[in-house]
């Protein structure tokens, strides 16, 4: 009776559940979706903030990375994901140049890339993605395009061909017979850049019917309406190209028009729905719905038989930031959509202040920092500070930074040029501009048919660490079938390897996640079965039947090169550049002259060896010893290594066993106090612990050294009363030569860690007169990627000056404690 009462409760509860669902209007099952589609696949977003937008040959790129999560919250969260790959790459040739991991912790990591020597002078691109992001292509990745190349060098992107290309993108998507409507142009050049353009509109009686001209970046709009049984001819030139014939948008005979005006008043947006079906649309509902960072941010009902609407929008019930809004019919039809920023408030800032009102040369600068939100409240943050000298480094006009990427150029299509251009206050028309810009660039990071993606889990998850997958073979390279057991061990070439186990599945299949290792390892596995036989051994895979891989690079995007940077070039007049440039050639001349060239010598004579101290307890005369040479590289442990090699040494237990190591027990020897078990375990002359003994790779060791007699045992006291062995290691060994020294295993694989963390130098001020000759004319003056603001949102650094007397260019950017993305710069100049 009671499994009785059971089943019903769970009918009822399944039978109420489809009945909500049934109730549901086609509209609230949109709206669940596009919530369900947001928790699933939420949005991240990574910005890198270098010291500089170029740099000079051999020089240092530093890196400061946030990354962000919309999952449907109000406000934005840091990103789950740790590994960040950041590859700098050539972005003419579309090949790699370096790569790191940065780690992140809470959404923010640090990093650096040394620039080549050999490095050809020229343009090249830094892109930066999660795993995560890899579940939506090259429009979720980050890139930025800098320059390398010395002071004077250039170039820039120059072609024959003059065409001109002219898009028209009516505003919601289709023009319409007899109704008004927005139409957005965009003129560019044969190779993607912006140009201006003017042009004109003809009837089929060749009449005149308007003129436009672009006003900013090849881009502007104006109205239109289509006649019934019309059509329409554009001619338009531009600088590079004389008058062409262009073709208008196709004209539908029916349809729907949205009409957005969002400058129609500082406090509110103007919207008006036309359409030509009033008798088709007979009680027939329409929706205009608004989505923003992960919400639906906006809902209202229209009667779908009137032929116009309007409607007021205030702008302070949204957020700053990109809106879509989709009228569809109550069938949740997509009729129109239009993509509008808004401004409700202003953006945050910063104020800089200086403690000494002039500073001269070489001497030390304290700059207080306060941040402020749009209401002129203290802000809470983590920032990266960078101070460069605005002489050497020309900052591209209006460049990128984390406020325009966050908030425009992550949510829209395609390369912006100057996207700080839309928010600097002091623009005037940069609204109006703004709105012209978005009737041409329509892609948003969703659509509607991304709903559709519900259907299957992502491909990526979050990675919380670095990964490692794999496959285990028979000989045969046909697959397993039974679960081996796996260990690997990360070898750092530098104190301890860490270990990992894991099980594979059933047909050996394996994926290590999580993994926490820093720089260029060797990563060694071990894959054997924890079964045993009726003789008791337990059966190990044999070597190179397991293949290993670690995460692989995605696609390059190809970049627009006309757009690339072209370097700063600077004329022979501008004293100050001249001055740097001979000063750093005097340098590069003065290390040159501090070298020579020797010709052909021969030298003979023996290597100068350190003490090597590790066997000095028993005068490196043990009774029994044995070097580990490459055959033994392939066992498991020491432990196997030790099995049946020297007479009166027996290993007790499983070899395999890390958690309880086996015992070694020697002939004559007790127990000592230390180990209970047996022998004890020395590695380079260093109490160690068996399971600390377990886990040394083979490969690591350079020989095994026994002592089983009293009197030699006597010197380490009583742990030496059950016999002492000592594990001498090749990196314990002072003169050992590294050169050429394998990576071996079961399988092996090189692998590159986490990128280590670095100081940025800065000299201390105080200068040695008996020091080499040093002129300092560093165009990175200081580089801080942790600056934190506290409850009063202040803060303060202090950098040195160089030699010179330039104009100082300060550039902040960063997080919010609320998720809210800063930017701020300053200049002061060297009296």
């Amino acid at each position: 009776m009671k499994k009785c009462v059971t089943l019903l409760l769970c009918f009822g509860v399944f039978a109420f559940f489809n009945f909500g669902l049934l109730a549901q209007t086609p509209i609230e099952k949109l709206t669940a979706s596009f919530k369900d589609f947001n928790s699933t696949f939420p949005w991240e977003k990574v910005y890198l903030h270098t010291d500089k937008p170029h740099y000079v040959l051999n020089d240092t790129i530093w890196i400061k990375a946030y990354g962000m999560i919309e999952n449907g919250g109000d406000e934005p969260e840091a990103t789950k994901s740790i590994p960040l790959y950041v590859d700098l790459y050539d972005a003419k040739f579309e090949r790699y140049i370096d790569r790191i991991i940065m780690r992140l912790e809470e959404g923010k990591g640090q990093g650096d890339i040394v620039l080549p020597k050999d490095l050809e002078p020229g343009a090249y691109s830094l892109r930066a993605y999660t795993q995560w992001m890899r579940n939506f292509g090259d429009a979720a990745y980050f890139h930025k395009d800098i320059w390398v190349g010395e002071l004077g060098e250039g170039w820039e992107y120059a072609g024959s061909d003059s065409k001109l290309n002219l898009g028209f993108f009516p505003e919601g998507g289709d023009l319409v017979e007899g109704i008004q409507s927005k139409i957005g142009f965009k003129a560019t050049d044969a190779y993607g850049r912006s140009t201006d353009v003017i042009g004109y509109i003809l009837n089929s009686r060749s009449d005149t019917i308007l003129r436009f001209q672009s006003e900013h970046l090849g881009m502007g709009s104006f109205g239109f309406t289509p006649k019934e049984n019309e059509f329409y001819e554009v001619y338009a030139k531009s600088p590079e190209q004389d008058w062409s014939k262009f073709a208008l948008s196709r004209i539908q005979k029916q349809g729907y028009v949205l009409d957005f005006d969002p400058l129609y008043s500082e406090e509110e947006i103007k919207v008006e729905i036309r359409h030509n079906l009033a008798a088709a649309n007979e009680d027939k509902k329409l929706y205009l719905v608004g989505l923003s960072k992960g919400q639906k941010v906006f809902e209202k009902e229209f009667d779908g038989k009137q032929a116009i609407h309007e409607t007021l929008i205030s702008k302070d019930d949204f957020f700053q930031g990109l809106i879509t809004f989709t009228l569809m019919d109550e069938e949740t039809t997509l009729l129109a959509e239009r993509l509008v920023y808004l401004f409700p408030f202003s953006k945050g800032t910063a104020i800089f202040q200086t403690v000494k009102a002039e500073y001269k040369p070489k001497e030390r600068v304290q700059l207080n920092i306060e941040v402020l939100d749009e209401f002129q409240r203290a802000v809470e943050g983590n920032f990266s500070v960078s101070v460069t000298d605005a002489y050497q480094v020309l900052q591209p006009e209006n460049a990128e930074n984390i406020y325009s990427y966050f908030l425009l150029s992550s949510e829209v299509k395609g390369e912006i040029e100057q996207p700080d251009y839309y928010f600097n206050p002091e623009n005037p028309n940069a609204e109006k501009y703004l709105d012209n810009l978005l009737l041409t660039q329509g892609w948003r990071r969703f659509s509607w048919k991304d709903l559709g993606r519900l259907s299957s889990p992502p491909t990526y998850g979050f990675e919380e660490g670095l990964t490692l997958t794999g496959k285990v073979y028979k000989v045969n390279e046909k697959p397993v079938e039974e679960p081996h057991e796996l260990r690997i061990l990360v070898n750092h070439r530098f104190g301890m390897p860490i270990v990992y186990e894991g099980t594979t599945n059933e047909i050996g299949d394996f994926s290590f996640v999580g993994l926490d290792y820093l720089d260029s390892v060797g990563i060694y596995l071990q894959a054997f079965i924890e079964r045993e036989k009726n003789s008791g051994k337990t059966t190990e895979v044999k070597r190179n039947e397991v293949a290993m891989n670690i995460p692989g690079n995605p696609k390059f995007q190809e970049r627009n090169k006309a757009l690339l940077p072209s370097g700063d070039k600077f004329e022979d007049f501008d004293e100050y550049l001249v001055s740097v440039k001979e000063a750093k050639n005097m340098m590069d001349q003065f290390r040159l002259s501090q070298e020579i060239e020797l010709g052909e010598v021969t030298v003979t004579g023996k290597r100068s060896l350190k003490p090597d101290n590790r066997a000095i307890q028993y005068s490196n005369a043990p009774d029994r010893t044995m070097p580990v040479t490459k055959e033994f590289y392939y066992f498991q442990n020491v432990f196997q290594v030790l099995r049946g090699r020297f007479p009166g040494v027996n290993v007790v237990g499983d070899v395999f066993s890390i958690n309880p190591p086996p015992s070694v027990i020697i002939r004559g020897g007790g127990a000592s106090i230390a180990n209970a078990g047996g022998a004890t375990f020395f590695i380079d002359g260093m109490r160690a612990m068996p399971g600390m003994v377990a886990v040394l790779p083979v490969s690591e060791i350079e020989r095994i050294d026994v002592l089983t007699s009293l009197s030699k045992g006597a010197v380490f006291g009583a742990d030496g009363a059950g016999g002492v062995i000592n594990i001498l290691t090749k990196a314990g060994n002072p003169n050992y030569n590294w050169e050429d020294e394998p990576v071996t295993g079961n399988a092996t694989i090189k692998s590159k860690g986490y990128v280590p963390i670095r100081e940025f130098y800065s000299p201390s001020g105080t200068y040695d007169i008996s020091a080499p000759i040093a002129i300092d004319f560093r165009s990175t003056i200081y580089w801080n990627p942790n600056v934190v603001t506290d409850a009063s949102g202040k803060t303060q650094i202090e950098f040195l000056l160089t030699e010179s007397k330039p104009e100082m260019f300060v550039d902040l950017q960063g997080i919010s404690k609320s998720g809210e993305p800063i930017h701020a710069t300053y200049r002061f100049k060297v009296k």
